[in-house]
């Protein structure tokens, strides 16, 4: 069972720690380098959270047996009052497939939704077929797919949840 908790500075070390272990997973497989994405969550110093909540974004974390095992942020789009962004979820390795990433995804959902906006919205690795299958099982559409950017070594798609439902599988 993972609860859903939001947690305090006092906590933000775990959440990085989790960050750099969800997101690690994915560099060798696509080619990341902090040369080529030194803003990529593995990478982040250890004041990037302490950034992040300081925005309006909230920082949300699941834990099990009272260790973080996920998290994420989510808060109003900076470009669209309808629409909330859903960033750097991640899942320890070893906390994957138990339902952990589904309830971060669930709350941002409900409190994108609480908060009068239509649409949740995300970006992801676009050759990462299987997080894209996860999000679309969940009720995301992608709206746009294979978005370069910069020096990045692949492409992005967005994928947006309509919030007149919930996320489901």
């Amino acid at each position: 069972m993972c609860e859903l908790i939001e947690p305090g500075p006092d906590r933000h070390d775990e959440c990085l720690q989790v960050l750099r272990d969800g997101f690690g997973t994915q560099v060798d497989e696509f080619g990341i380098t902090p040369e080529n994405d030194p803003d990529y969550p593995c990478f982040w110093p250890s004041d990037r959270i302490a950034v992040l909540v300081a925005r309006p974004t909230v920082l949300l974390a699941v834990e099990q047996e009272g260790r973080i095992v996920g998290c994420c942020f989510v808060g109003p789009s900076r470009r669209d009052a309808d629409a909330w962004t859903l960033r750097h979820l991640a899942v320890a390795p070893a906390s994957r497939h138990r339902g952990c990433g589904e309830r971060l995804v669930t709350e941002a959902a409900a409190r994108a939704s609480a908060a009068g906006a239509r649409l949740l919205r995300i970006g992801i690795i676009g050759e990462n077929v299987r997080l894209s299958d996860w999000y679309h099982r969940l009720g995301f559409v992608t709206v746009d797919a294979g978005q370069h950017y910069g020096s990045l070594p692949f492409s992005v798609d967005h994928l947006e949840l309509a919030l007149d439902r919930t996320p489901s599988r």
